[in-house]
């Protein structure tokens, strides 16, 4: 990082000063050099895993930090399954159920926002064909950051103002390849191409900050699209280049081989970290590198958490487990539970143990609570902390975990559910 980037990020994160170890300080400043820092809107943004500097939601989470508690940083939001595309790996290919009213989602906000998260993540389906998006971005501000993953399908200048004027923080869109003919194949629509790039432009002109992703299969790796998907954000002049891993789960559930092995994770993080060492160009947000065991590992149901289209409470997006539902009982008290099996986080993809457990399975998605807890085991006593959490966590923390109820408070978790058991064959 350039010396005026280093003290930009050094006031960033000063409020942890005396209130973590100086030791988990010092590693997390020596990752963040690995990133590409920049300014947009008058604000310091990383990436888009962390909430843009200075803001009520960063604030939120130096204090979540700080405080170590059990708390869903992030928290996603399908709003719709509904999509007007066919893509062949679709995360969310399987699930079914009502969707919530927009009455159900703003109450549902309220509850992620008192759980304390500091990002809500809006997807789907395809958020955009919500008529009342913006008041559901609106209902997060100003202490949560939020974010609409979508394909950028029928948005107009107008909504792109709206969206801008309602507090987004990021809009993302999805991308399959930099050649038109590829990406539409891929979505199963011609024209989507061309959507996703009016939609850059859009958003761009409208001043909000955008960023574009795509899932890095072993063969995008090898063929170079990643390296041209960059170009292509950096000619549309985004922000972020958000690098996704294949997970088996959704439409590849059970497809345990599409996952990347140990060489082509670490060709990701040397993308990661390649590319963030350029002058020019989108910051790079790769998964493999930020959810790996040398930096913050898997936070699924301890850091994350995953709301679908009907309300179920999964772990994270790419889990299909649930552990409850949003219209029959508080979410609190569905964190509560869930930390009995997520007391910590995971060094590794929680659906990288669980892919093999779930080839068998058939929608509807997700499994029921109860064979959700048959198929989830919590992480050993012994087993080690991702990097970043060792350093965090006192002794006492790692033994059962900790969490942050409705108000904050920090309590421990008692097992007081029946231990979760083996998946029956």
């Amino acid at each position: 990082m350039r010396l005026i980037t280093t003290l930009q990020v050094m006031r960033m994160f000063a409020r942890m000063a005396g209130r973590v170890p100086a030791g988990h300080l010092l590693y997390l400043l020596r990752q963040i050099s690995r990133e590409k820092p920049h300014r947009f809107g008058g604000r310091t943004r990383i990436n888009t895993f962390f909430p843009p500097c200075p803001s009520p939601a960063f604030d939120r989470f130096c204090d979540a930090v700080a405080g170590r508690r059990r708390v869903p940083y992030s928290t996603y939001i399908a709003v719709t399954g509904n999509c007007p595309f066919s893509c062949g790996h679709c995360s969310y290919a399987g699930r079914e159920g009502s969707p919530l009213t927009g009455r159900q989602w703003l109450d549902v906000i309220g509850q992620v926002k008192r759980l304390g998260t500091c990002t809500l993540g809006l997807t789907g389906g395809e958020p955009l064909l919500r008529d009342d998006l913006e008041e559901l971005v609106a209902a997060a501000s100003p202490e949560m950051a939020g974010i609409i993953f979508t394909t950028g399908h029928g948005l107009t200048a107008g909504r792109a103002r709206r969206l801008a004027r309602a507090g987004v923080a990021c809009v993302t869109i999805g991308l399959e390849s930099a050649d038109a003919a590829v990406h539409d194949r891929v979505r199963g629509a011609a024209g989507s191409f061309a959507a996703a790039e009016r939609a850059a432009r859009l958003c761009r002109d409208a001043g909000i900050y955008t960023a574009v992703s795509i899932m890095a299969t072993r063969e995008r790796i090898a063929d170079g699209t990643l390296e041209r998907v960059y170009e292509l954000g950096e000619r549309w002049a985004v922000g972020e280049f958000r690098v996704l891993s294949p997970v088996a789960t959704g439409a590849m559930v059970g497809c345990a081989a599409v996952m990347l092995n140990e060489t082509e994770r670490r060709a990701v993080i040397e993308f990661h970290e390649s590319h963030n060492r350029r002058r020019r160009g989108p910051a790079v947000a790769a998964f493999a590198r930020l959810e790996s065991p040398e930096l913050f590992g898997c936070g699924a149901g301890y850091h994350h958490l995953f709301i679908d289209a009907s309300g179920k409470v999964c772990p994270c997006d790419l889990t299909p487990l649930s552990f409850g539902d949003v219209t029959r009982e508080p979410l609190a008290e569905i964190w509560r539970r869930m930390g009995a099996w997520f007391p910590r986080p995971r060094r590794a993809c929680l659906m990288a143990s669980l892919a093999e457990k779930t080839g068998g399975l058939a929608p509807p998605l997700p499994l029921c609570r109860e064979r959700s807890e048959q198929c989830c085991r919590p992480p050993e006593p012994d087993e080690p902390l991702p990097e970043g959490y060792r350093r965090l966590l006192r002794p006492s923390d790692r033994q059962i975990g900790r969490r942050g109820d409705a108000d904050h408070d920090v309590l421990e978790v008692q097992r007081d559910d029946r231990p979760p058991g083996r998946q029956e064959d």
